[in-house]
């Protein structure tokens, strides 16, 4: 079994350093030199030491939209650049900056969607995913991610979105596998995230829930419970349509995201050992 090294911070649950995952042919990944993580918004000054000390972070990716980022923006961290990079547009996302500001209306929304008889959370959840691999803008901002590793050759990378599990999973499910990370360890790494979100997640969920009763809230939960955490269905999903659109996901990295085997083999260099 895989060793997940979680970053143990204060204000951050999701915060990972894939340093040491094996590869197919015997290497690992440096430590110190990719980061997964959720928002940074609400790091604390010593989380922020940490990060720039211990794991020498030099570069912010954020996957997040311009709405998102706009309501808990990342900290400034002297040192730190700083790149704005959305995998998906706001139209995507259904966000708008009314929809943002009116939460309590959005909250009705979703709860009279996710009550229907007829909703499926895996189906949903999978249409999602399904739809940021088939979204021409979304490849090419994983491929901009891609160019911005190319270019990092000192520090540390941390790329987020706002739970770091979907946008943040599809991503390093991608950078793995360009890696050569097996897929097994890639399917542990992705499904990790519901063990450090849990506690998180039980309150926003007992929160959204608080004044429902009876048969209606033990329909509501399992539905949330299955979009505020990840299951090896999802991701499956990603390779699964990956495959009908280019043939695989080798094939993916090569054509849509531009890694031919020189870029590959230097990515290897770069942020193997």
């Amino acid at each position: 079994m895989q060793e997940i090294q979680r970053i143990e911070l204060e204000g951050l649950v999701n915060t990972r350093d894939l340093g040491g995952f094996e590869t197919v042919d015997g290497r690992k990944i440096r430590p110190g030199r990719l980061i997964r993580s959720g928002e940074l918004y609400d790091a604390t000054s010593e989380d922020i030491k940490k990060l720039t000390q211990q794991y020498h972070l030099k570069t912010i990716v954020d996957f997040r939209t311009e709405t998102e980022r706009a309501g808990r923006p990342d900290p400034d961290i002297e040192g730190v650049r700083y790149i704005f990079n959305p995998i998906l547009n706001e139209e995507t996302m259904g966000i708008t900056r009314e929809k943002e500001n009116d939460k309590k209306d959005g909250l009705k929304e979703l709860m009279k969607f996710i009550s229907t008889p007829d909703f499926d959370v895996v189906r949903y959840m999978e249409d999602i995913y399904e739809r940021i691999v088939s979204d021409a803008y979304s490849i090419e901002q994983y491929k901009k991610f891609f160019d911005i590793l190319l270019c990092q050759n000192d520090g540390a990378v941390l790329w987020h979105c706002s739970a770091g599990k979907d946008r943040v999973g599809v991503g390093t499910a991608l950078l793995l596998t360009a890696l050569g990370v097996p897929e097994d360890v890639i399917l542990e790494d992705y499904v990790k995230v519901n063990d450090y979100v849990r506690d998180k997640n039980e309150r926003m969920i007992g929160g959204m829930l608080s004044g429902i009763e009876g048969p209606e809230k033990e329909i509501l939960r399992p539905s949330l419970e299955g979009m505020f955490t990840v299951r090896k269905e999802y991701i499956q999903s990603v390779f699964k349509r990956i495959g009908e659109i280019y043939g695989s996901v080798e094939q993916c990295l090569e054509t849509a995201i531009g890694l031919d085997n020189e870029k590959r083999e230097q990515l290897k260099k770069m942020y193997l050992c």
